[in-house]
């Protein structure tokens, strides 16, 4: 449960996990507003102050200085949360649901505009209401200039945020609309724009609607109506069985395997349709499931959780750029938060992340942490003092190879305390029986080591362990 609900077990949650037990932690983690997490959140607030402005007084600060931009505070604050939050459920459906509406945030003036979205429209709702997380969705500035709808108007049509409501938000590519439908659709969303002199910029222009009579998925909205037309449309969306079933089947996908079973699909669409789409629900169906209980390791980890896993697990410190580190690894890997550039958002299965260079960079990365030697580039972009430096990752992040170590001594000892405190799992007699052979380097994997051969053997075990599929896989 902990390797498949957070970005990566810490041994701070696997303590909590243990005393409440399966169920217990479950509850736990779904009331995620009863988890104290003030002081990081505190930390984020003093360190980046446009996680907490609107959008005027964004506006403003740019208007101000030119060089001032949130995009980069809230790219950052993502990292910190998916590291280092406690409320590790929270955080993966807060990112599941802005995959799910996703929007490029160097899209042109998203830039100055996710921060709200993500503070008013995701993350208020991620273990809410579906319903609230569309209307909230339907009127975010935004995704409002990502997908065009600003300028959809009864003179001008523009059908790509209806499209992409159906194709991507609701009913799925397969959902049973038409093209037709998207046409209705977009004639609902007309006048639905920005006013750049309101607080929260979302306006209805009453003139730019088209009141004509429309008809979508077979029911009918009557002419004369202004706002109301979107509002149906939503509300047919929501109580569609196809918006039941793919956001069951997505959920079942990001939890349990590329190719979930279809039972289990039918229960979380059955649990949508009975609590009104509300997700802890879902996510109690589905987390309880016997399906889920017995599919560990299906998935393989995206780069975000696969960076997180190492940190969360490791538990690196650092003396200077850790997140400039962390940024370079998703950078690398291809993960950076809101950088998908298509409105489908980040892939979730294996094969938009398996491939012999993303796998690669990933063994570069446990080798690095292990060994305390993998470049990082240039620090051009985080320290002008050295913009031509070359730095390695010891430098940034220095591994607690001593406490992993602890009193192990021996290739078998460090082998057994490293794949308790990795992987959490044990592992076969043969696997552990390589990897003994491998940590003892031609030595008696009984035979006590001196503390340096100690440490070489510890560090040679912990970069296998991170480049096994056991650590590539929740």
């Amino acid at each position: 449960l902990l390797s498949r609900t957070s970005f990566g077990i810490s041994r701070g949650e696997l303590e909590i996990a243990q005393l409440l037990g399966y169920d217990g932690y479950l509850d736990y983690q779904l009331d995620y507003q009863a988890i104290d997490d003030a002081w990081l959140e505190d930390v984020l607030a003093e360190l980046f102050p446009s996680l907490a402005m609107g959008y005027q007084e964004i506006f403003q600060a740019v208007e101000s200085d030119q060089e001032f931009n949130p995009a980069p505070e809230l790219i950052v604050a993502t990292m910190a949360r998916q590291l280092f939050s406690p409320r590790q459920l929270f955080e993966v459906m807060t990112e599941f649901w802005t995959n799910h509406f996703n929007v490029f945030i160097f899209d042109g003036p998203v830039q100055y505009l996710k921060t709200g979205d993500d503070r008013d429209n995701i993350r208020p709702h991620a273990l809410g209401r579906f319903r609230d997380l569309l209307y909230a969705n339907a009127r975010s500035p935004a995704m409002l200039i990502y997908l065009d709808n600003f300028s959809n108007t009864k003179f001008g049509p523009n059908e790509n945020y209806a499209r992409e409501l159906m194709e991507l938000h609701t009913l799925g590519v397969d959902g049973g609309y038409t093209e037709t439908d998207v046409k209705e659709v977009a004639r609902c969303f007309t006048g639905w724009t920005i006013d750049p002199r309101t607080e929260q910029l979302f306006a209805f222009n009453p003139l730019e609607h088209d009141t004509g009579e429309k008809t979508v998925l077979g029911q009918t909205i009557p002419a004369g109506q202004g706002i109301e037309d979107g509002e149906q449309v939503l509300e047919i969306l929501l109580a569609h069985p196809s918006t039941a079933r793919f956001l069951a089947t997505k959920l079942a996908r990001r939890f349990i395997a590329d190719d979930p079973p279809a039972s289990v699909i039918d229960e979380v669409a059955d649990a949508y349709a009975a609590s009104d789409g509300d997700v802890r629900f879902m996510l109690e169906v589905l987390l309880g499931s016997d399906e889920f209980l017995a599919a560990p390791e299906q998935k393989f980890k995206r780069p975000a959780e696969f960076v997180g896993s190492v940190v969360r697990t490791l538990e690196p410190v650092s003396e200077g750029d850790y997140f400039g580190v962390v940024f370079r690894q998703l950078e690398g890997l291809g993960q950076i938060p809101f950088f998908e550039e298509e409105p489908t958002g980040y892939g979730d299965t294996i094969d938009h992340w398996l491939n012999s260079n993303a796998l690669l960079g990933r063994w570069n990365l446990g080798f690095g942490v292990a060994f305390g030697d993998v470049p990082v580039g240039s620090r051009a972009a985080f320290d002008d003092r050295e913009p031509d430096a070359e730095r390695v990752m010891a430098d940034f992040i220095q591994l607690p190879i001593f406490e992993l170590l602890d009193e192990a001594r021996t290739p078998a000892e460090i082998v057994d305390r490293l794949v308790e405190r990795v992987l959490y799992r044990p592992l076969t007699r043969d696997e552990r029986d390589t990897l003994i052979e491998h940590a003892a380097a031609g030595r008696p994997g009984s035979a006590p080591l001196e503390l340096g051969d100690a440490v070489s053997a510890a560090r040679s075990a912990l970069a296998a362990l991170l480049a096994s599929h056991h650590f590539q896989m929740r």
